[in-house]
């Protein structure tokens, strides 16, 4: 049996068999995660080739199952429902017979589109109408387009009330542009690699001369390459501020037609975007005016071929897979099943979200934890309202953020419409195409329409959940809303202690150094003043204090100040949620003993929540590189919490024990 390590303040602890259940042996305020955690403990294995096993590992694992599922189930329903969509999609993919069978022929029509491109005004044509929703900026951080510039229709960054057009760089073949202009021995290799694979790819589909055309491809890609903007700058939500005007297009980037690029991609109309990389959109426009067509045409041939790749037949798809592998640096899985079942999640994810709900989280679940989210939500305005280290001025923001946050819990309270889709069960490439399209005409409609603040990033099967800064929103997927984070068999209070102290986690971000850069409408605007900037370091500086003095080993210690703004959340969070579960005791509040056996049942519930092992590799990686403590840690922070000692008669001498001076109070 692998040796695991479990760690809270300075003890290095080595699990045991315990029976389940908390361990009565142990005392809780000597080590609570061990305490709360026995049964887990004792019957959990960290996977082979995994360095870490924790409660989201599990619900990842339980959810893979269920969507599987789920999609089974999906096969035998009606030609044309949404169902039927999702598992006709599915079937096409894994179909390898058919791919085989038909060939290039699904993509006929669009190469000889690509062949009979004459003029740069017809290249200009073309790559309009290619143009595809398939970046993010502000919600997922997506920032490259797999075509050579990219559409994003969402709220913008300046607090607009109405979708703003956002336009990215793309079309490269290679990550990013490092991998194009990097010197390293590696990086040349791999472009040695590439260049023949773009070869390979154009003399496959009968092209002659495939080297050559291939060295034109990868000179013009790198070309594209260098006029990119790096991840680090493309990751900047300040490049919301570029906003271009047509007139800006013609003046800034020459040498492209936009009037013909913008009528060809649906976009007459609108007359304004955000240039989020406006190098890259000046680089795509002067080379569309001096490479040659030729090169054009071929790269646009091969890119064809590359995005298409796995469900064109196997001397295709192998050395797509190849490539993948020289770019790891390692081999990658290639089961056809998980690729097929990967692709379909990115293609249709919130039509298989919406069959997932039906069948493992219903409305009354929904309505169970918007009820305690709620009731965190009012806590935490009161705690908000006493809080001295912010200005009364920046509390009115804060208070302003909490009274319009939408904290969506499950899956949206609108579900997209897939009605107009056609998917068929046997044209995996069509599927592709019809879905890029339905996505893109469905992002163009939203153009001029007032921002629905309740409108998700996140599909309901995801094990995820993500904070929307600019929408002042939170979306908590279904997914993620099982045991141990909540779990609709066990008691309220144990609830309040997992999934509620989660929702005042999040909601905590909304005001601390993440949120301060955000208002209530969304603008990227610093409420913050330096009265605050001053406050919050005081405050806070006995929390980084607390943690950095946690070593799981004698030459390892906690960051605290790495780790301290996930640190707050959880102190935040928790506190707010166990003022919710108290609220909720109601009149049975006056009941010494039974308050005393709620509150033991809500601190166990947060410890389940956050439960995980490690390896010793694990531990040393995660302490040195993660912003948040490891798990054993963030449970301690119930020795924050004078309730805490009640419920478990911690005392001096037990370890984690703290003077009442010495708890840290921040929210």
């Amino acid at each position: 049996m692998k040796k695991i390590l479990l760690i809270i303040a300075a003890t290095v602890l080595v699990a045991t068999a315990l029976a389940s259940g908390p361990d009565t042996a142990l005392k809780p305020g000597d080590d609570f995660f061990a305490y709360a955690n026995r049964g887990w403990l004792a019957d959990t294995e960290i996977p082979a080739g995994k360095q870490r096993w924790g409660a989201r590992n599990e619900i990842d694992a339980r959810t893979r199952a269920q969507v599987v599922n789920v999609l089974e189930d999906a096969a035998t329903q009606p030609v044309g429902s949404v169902a039927r969509k999702v598992a006709d999609f599915h079937a096409a993919y894994l179909n390898e017979a058919v791919i085989e069978v038909r060939g290039l022929a699904p993509l006929k029509p669009q190469l000889e589109r690509i062949g009979g491109v004459r003029d740069k005004a017809g290249l200009t044509r073309y790559l309009g109408s290619t143009l595809r929703a398939d970046v993010d900026p502000l919600n997922v951080g997506t920032y490259d387009s797999a075509h050579l510039l990219g559409l994003c229709v969402e709220q913008g960054n300046n607090g607009e009330t109405t979708y703003v057009a956002f336009l990215l760089q793309g079309g490269l073949g290679l990550p990013d542009r490092e991998h194009y202009v990097n010197p390293e021995p590696r990086m040349q290799a791999l472009r040695v690699t590439y260049q023949a694979y773009i070869g390979r790819m154009l003399g496959l589909a009968g092209f002659d001369r495939p080297e050559q055309r291939a060295k034109a491809v990868l000179e013009l890609e790198t070309a594209i390459a260098q006029s990119h903007a790096t991840r680090e700058v493309s990751s900047n939500d300040r490049n919301a501020d570029n906003l271009w005007t047509r007139a800006d297009f013609a003046r800034e980037a020459p040498g492209m037609d936009w009037t013909v690029f913008f009528a060809a991609g649906g976009l007459k109309k609108q007359m304004t975007f955000v240039a989020w990389q406006p190098g890259a959109v000046k680089g795509a426009a002067a080379l569309v005016a001096s490479r040659p067509l030729e090169a054009w045409q071929d790269y646009l041939r091969f890119h064809l071929l590359h995005r298409n790749a796995d469900v064109l037949p196997a001397k295709f798809a192998e050395p797509a897979l190849a490539l993948q592998d020289a770019i790891a640096g390692a081999p990658q899985p290639r089961v056809r099943a998980d690729r097929a079942f990967n692709a379909t999640q990115r293609a249709l994810s919130e039509a298989w979200g919406r069959l997932y709900v039906e069948r493992h989280f219903s409305p009354e679940h929904k309505a169970r934890v918007n009820a305690i989210v709620r009731n965190v939500v009012a806590a935490f305005e009161q705690r908000l309202d006493a809080v001295t280290w912010m200005t009364p001025a920046s509390k009115k923001v804060a208070a302003a953020k909490l009274k319009t946050l939408y904290f969506g819990v499950g899956y949206p309270e609108k579900w997209q419409d897939y009605s107009d889709l056609k998917v068929e069960p046997t044209d995996a490439v069509g599927n592709l195409r019809r879905v890029e399209e339905h996505n893109y005409v469905q992002a163009v409609a939203r153009l001029g329409k007032p921002v629905d603040r309740m409108e998700w990033s996140m599909a309901p099967q995801t094990v995820g959940a993500i904070l929307l800064f600019q929408q002042n929103a939170y979306n908590f997927p279904a997914a993620l809303l099982q045991a141990p984070k909540f779990d609709p068999a066990a008691s309220d209070a144990m609830n309040y202690g997992a999934i509620g102290a989660i929702a005042g986690h999040e909601i905590s971000h909304l005001f601390d150094t993440l949120g301060a850069e955000y208002e209530a409408d969304g603008r990227n605007r610093r409420w913050w003043t330096p009265d605050d900037q001053s406050g919050y370091e005081t405050a806070t500086a006995a929390l980084v204090s607390q943690f950095a003095a946690y070593r799981p080993f004698p030459d390892v210690a906690v960051d605290g100040k790495r780790t301290l703004t996930e640190n707050l959340a959880d102190l935040g969070g928790l506190a707010a949620a166990f003022d919710a579960h108290r609220r909720a005791l109601g009149s049975k509040a006056s009941d010494k003993e039974y308050v005393k056996e709620q509150d033991r049942e809500f601190f166990i519930g947060f410890a389940r929540s956050w439960r995980a092992k490690m390896t010793e590799a694990g531990m040393r990686a995660y302490v040195a590189n993660d912003s948040h403590a490891p798990e054993s840690y963030r449970i301690a922070t119930v020795r924050n919490i004078d309730a805490w000692y009640e419920a478990f008669d911690v005392q001096p001498g037990h370890r984690l024990y703290l003077p009442r001076s010495e708890r840290v109070r921040i929210w």
